[in-house]
């Protein structure tokens, strides 16, 4: 398969797991309040934190530590995933303030634009990874698309948003993912020495989302370090183990 054709592969695979999430939380929403259905995000927040720590940028930039050449990529990729995510987040606080409209639609914008780099780290996954590292960055970001799936449709339907299209909106938001991996394919189709760039980048927007999340948490006085959270802190350095056992 070209590059392009495995980036798309990563990008359908994020698509299919939010859109798994999104159906799911048609199948539950009945009766249930919002809040209720922030509960599977503090795993999926862990989850990402140790998604960055131990396949996205910490295993590359430990070995690039010293070599300026092979370090600088990864950083400044890092802080092109960080800039873009807060300079968003800003400008999506002031849409909010302007519309007066709960926090619902600020969560929901958060999680469509921090989409884009999990497909981006996907798709750059699957090209340039080896075969556990690249099963790892996937599994990872599959299973957190679920629950951030789940809340986006959540999210809609709290702002009043019918069924069908707060399920089309959920299903929207895993395409924006498709695109990341596609947008992966053409740029490592030029240059396979993209790959720690896009991965940090990737890094970089999703640790800064869950800053972001944990900073508005604290601002409604909600905790998010829990048993879920300690979970999806975890969850990455066993998927690493149990994938290298499968493959000795």
């Amino acid at each position: 398969m070209t590059p392009f054709m495995l980036a798309t592969l990563g990008g359908l695979i994020s698509f299919g797991s939010t859109s798994f999430g999104s159906a799911l939380a048609m199948l539950r929403l009945p009766g249930k309040r919002f809040e209720s259905w922030r509960l599977p995000i503090d795993f999926a927040l862990g989850l990402m934190i140790s998604a960055v720590a131990f396949s996205l940028v910490g295993p590359a930039a430990v070995e690039a530590f010293g070599d300026w050449q092979r370090f600088a990529p990864i950083a400044l990729g890092f802080y092109a995933g960080v800039l873009m995510i807060a300079v968003l987040h800003r400008l999506m606080h002031r849409f909010e303030a302007a519309k007066g409209q709960q926090g619902q639609l600020l969560l929901a914008l958060v999680l469509m634009v921090h989409n884009f780099p999990e497909g981006l780290a996907s798709g750059a996954a699957l090209v340039g990874l080896d075969v556990v590292q690249a099963r790892t960055v996937l599994s990872s970001i599959a299973l957190q698309n679920i629950p951030e799936g789940l809340l986006m449709v959540a999210c809609l339907r709290a702002l009043g948003v019918s069924p069908l299209w707060s399920l089309a909106g959920g299903i929207g938001s895993g395409v924006i993912e498709l695109f990341g991996g596609m947008g992966a394919g053409v740029l490592l189709h030029g240059s396979a020495a993209l790959l720690p760039f896009l991965l940090a980048t990737a890094g970089g927007a999703m640790l800064t989302s869950v800053v972001m999340e944990i900073r508005e948490n604290a601002a409604r006085h909600k905790r998010i370090w829990n048993s879920r959270f300690a979970m999806g802190l975890i969850t990455i350095p066993v998927l690493n183990g149990v994938i290298g056992l499968l493959q000795s």
